[in-house]
C-alpha cells in the first residue's frame, strides 16, 4: 500500500481562488443528491461546472456525533470521506445527468489525508472546495455513466488536502435489482432485528469518546491480530439515515477502522486515542445483507499499516489496509 505522504508546504493550484468564489455556501444541496434523507447529514452545498471542471463546495462540521469524535486535532479522515462521497454523487447527478433514482455501488475506495496541517479543526468553519476527476467513464446507451474510475480532491485553502478515489457504478433498476437477487446470501429476506452484534466495545479501546460511535463487539485476539463482531444498529442516524437493504460501505469501513485502531493499540500498548487513521483502503467484494453477522479482522504489519479483512458467512465481503499515525507523526514503527 502506498505510504500517506508527509505533510509539508503546498502551492494552491491554479483557479481554484475563483472557482470557490462561484460556489455558494449559503444552504445544502437537496437530500435526494448525496443519498440522505435528513437534512442535518448534508454536508455539500454546491455543485457546479465551470470551465470545463467539475467543482462541490462544502462546509466541515465541529460537532458531528460521530465524525467530530476524537481526540485528534485534525478532522476525521472518514468525515473527510463522507464529504467526499456527497460531492462525487451530487456532482455524478447533477452534473453528468444520471437520475436520481439509480442506486450507486461501490466496488473499491481510498480516502488519503494529503496534509495534516490543512485538516487541522480551527475555530473558524472550514469550507472544502472538491473537485471531481474522471479517469475513466463507462456509459449507458443514454450517455449516463454506469461505471467511474474517478478521484475527488478536496482543497482547503487552496491546497489539496485529502484525496477520495475509486470506482462506482451507476446501476438502473433492474439491473440493481438483477445483482441484488445474485448476490443476497440467504438469511438477508429474513426480517432484519434492529440492532445485532455482540455488546459494543468500550470507547476507550476503538479510539471513541461516546459509546454511541462504537460499531464493534467485544474485542477478541486472534492470529497477531484482533476479530470482532459489526455492531449494526438500524436505529442510528448517521449510517441509517433511511431504510437500506444492505449494510452501507461507510459503516463497514468505520468497522474496519475501529478494528484496526484497537488492534495496533493492543501491539503496541498505547492508547487507541492516541492513533489516527490517515489513509484508508478498502475493496468491496460483495454486498453486506443485513441479515447475517459482520466480522472484522485487523492485522498489524511493522510499519503503522493494518491489514482489514470483513467476513459474512463463509465470504469475504470486503478487505483493504489503514494506515495508523500518533500525534504529528508515524505510528509506531514505521520506517521513514
Amino acid at each position: 500500500m502506498t505510504q500517506t505522504r508527509r505533510p509539508g508546504p503546498t502551492a494552491p493550484a491554479t483557479g481554484l481562488e475563483a472557482a470557490e468564489a462561484r460556489l455558494s455556501a449559503e444552504r445544502t444541496v437537496p437530500c435526494g443528491w448525496v443519498h440522505k434523507h435528513a437534512v442535518e447529514q448534508v454536508l455539500v452545498t454546491d455543485v457546479r461546472e465551470i470551465d470545463g471542471r467539475f467543482f462541490a463546495l462544502a462546509q466541515l462540521p465541529r460537532t458531528h456525533r460521530l465524525y467530530n469524535d476524537s481526540h485528534d486535532a485534525g478532522y476525521d479522515v472518514l468525515l473527510l470521506g463522507e464529504v467526499a462521497r456527497q460531492a462525487s454523487e451530487a456532482m455524478v447527478h447533477r452534473l453528468m445527468g444520471v437520475p436520481l433514482d439509480r442506486p450507486f455501488v461501490i466496488g473499491t475506495m481510498r480516502v488519503e489525508v494529503l496534509d495534516r496541517a490543512a485538516v487541522a479543526v480551527t475555530r473558524a468553519a472550514t469550507t472544502v472546495l472538491a473537485e471531481f476527476v474522471v479517469k475513466r467513464a463507462k456509459r449507458w446507451p443514454d450517455g449516463t455513466p454506469r461505471h467511474l474510475l474517478s478521484s475527488t480532491i478536496l482543497h482547503i485553502g487552496g491546497v489539496p488536502a485529502a484525496d477520495f478515489s475509486g470506482t462506482l457504478m451507476m446501476l438502473k433498476g433492474d439491473t440493481y435489482r438483477a445483482l441484488r437477487e445474485d448476490g443476497a446470501v440467504p438469511s438477508a429476506g429474513a426480517p432484519a432485528h434492529r440492532r445485532t452484534g455482540e455488546p459494543r466495545a468500550t470507547p476507550e479501546e476503538v479510539g471513541r469518546n461516546d459509546p454511541r460511535n462504537v460499531v464493534v463487539g467485544g474485542l477478541r485476539e486472534e492470529n497477531e491480530g484482533i476479530t470482532a463482531d459489526l455492531v449494526v444498529d438500524l436505529d442510528d442516524p448517521v449510517f441509517f439515515d433511511h431504510e437500506l437493504d444492505h449494510l452501507p460501505a461507510m459503516l463497514l469501513l468505520e468497522g474496519a477502522r475501529q478494528s484496526a485502531l484497537a488492534a495496533l493499540a493492543r501491539r503496541d500498548g498505547v492508547p487507541a486515542r492516541s492513533l489516527s487513521a490517515v489513509d484508508c483502503t478498502v475493496n468491496f467484494h460483495q454486498f453486506a445483507e443485513l441479515g447475517a453477522p459482520v466480522t472484522c479482522t485487523a492485522v498489524p504489519d511493522g510499519a503503522g499499516t493494518v491489514a482489514v479483512q470483513l467476513v459474512q458467512g463463509d465470504d469475504v465481503i470486503a478487505e483493504g489496509g489503514i494506515t495508523l499515525v500518533t500525534g504529528n507523526g508515524p505510528a509506531t514503527g514505521t520506517a521513514d
